[in-house]
């Protein structure tokens, strides 16, 4: 047996997920899913107009220099919901993607002319071979009305995307204009939330004769929004969570186990949720309390952007 001092304790592998990830990811995860659960998403249906005209389920081509021309669609709102079986307000479900339209006939994944996967984070569809760029491509979808980000989900830079429920922009409908020529990955819809772990925590020891922690782990819910209504709505939901407990994901038995909902390329490969996943207890990690959270004033350059940030505290116990 290995004496204590040869290795750290509570760490076992340095390229697994260890504490902070693991909250962060599971924030996300929770987040998401607790806003579906308060309705918070869209039914799109062919068609779906928008407030000041256009369509919301006509996809604009994508000028996206990593894939051919005419291969990448995708819709003005990303960020498609991928879950079912979820909890609604007050009777609707989210869409469950059936296949894309091409001029008006139905083609599933596995068409052979037309075979496809989706791209549910980024709201693309990427066919296997190019489709005319003159063709009008169509989508039964649903999409998240607020969307959650990691602080670092995009390594290089992040633009935040104005205007994204307005499909009658000209610009829309053609590739590389406008705040569109942006790639989806880049592009921060609003509303939206940005969950951040802060560089503050403190642990004291929970009991005799072991080194069990309680650890209490500083967040930061940044929340973006275009109008003062979203942005106090969000720093309600966010902040009025103190006291309730969380089961935390274990991400790394997920990883080993092949139980993520979506693979690489952003596709649903099963119908794992958060909530089916979290009641399934090989997957369980620990149980989290949310001990603490206050709301601090966050100024904003933009006069069009309004913010805010709720800090949270997370209490763990680590064995």
């Amino acid at each position: 047996m290995a004496e204590p001092y040869t290795y750290l304790d509570k760490v076992a592998y340095i390229g697994e997920h260890q504490l902070s990830n693991q909250l962060e990811y599971n924030l996300k995860a929770y987040v998401d899913y607790m806003l579906l659960g308060m309705g918070g998403w869209q039914n799109i249906e062919r068609p779906t107009s928008g407030a000041y005209g256009g369509d919301f389920s006509i996809l604009r081509l994508v000028n996206d220099p990593s894939y051919t021309e005419g291969t990448v669609w995708e819709t003005a709102r990303k960020d498609w919901v991928y879950e079912t079986g979820v909890v609604s307000y007050p009777t609707s479900a989210p869409i469950s993607i059936s296949g894309i339209y091409i001029n008006g006939t139905l083609y599933q994944t596995g068409d052979a002319t037309y075979g496809h996967h989706y791209n549910y984070p980024l709201g693309r569809v990427v066919f296997d071979s190019p489709v005319s760029i003159s063709s009008v491509v169509t989508l039964n979808y649903s999409f998240r009305d607020v969307q959650v980000y990691l602080a670092d989900n995009a390594p290089w830079w992040d633009e935040i995307q104005y205007d994204s429920y307005r499909v009658d922009d000209d610009t829309y409908s053609v590739s590389n204009s406008g705040a569109w020529a942006v790639l989806s990955n880049h592009r921060v819809q609003l509303p939206a939330i940005v969950i951040e772990i802060l560089p503050n925590r403190n642990m004291k020891p929970y009991q005799l004769g072991d080194t069990s922690q309680i650890l209490k782990q500083s967040v930061a819910f940044h929340i973006l929004a275009e109008s003062r209504w979203w942005r106090n709505q969000l720093m309600d939901i966010v902040s009025l969570h103190k006291d309730n407990q969380i089961w935390l994901l274990d991400y790394n038995t997920m990883a080993n186990s092949g139980s993520y909902p979506l693979d690489y390329r952003g596709m649903k490969i099963n119908n794992n949720t958060y909530d089916s996943l979290v009641n399934t207890s090989q997957y369980r990690y620990a149980l989290c309390r949310v001990a603490d959270t206050d709301i601090q004033e966050s100024l904003s350059p933009n006069p069009r952007l309004y913010t805010a940030m709720v800090r949270g505290d997370f209490e763990i116990v680590i064995t």
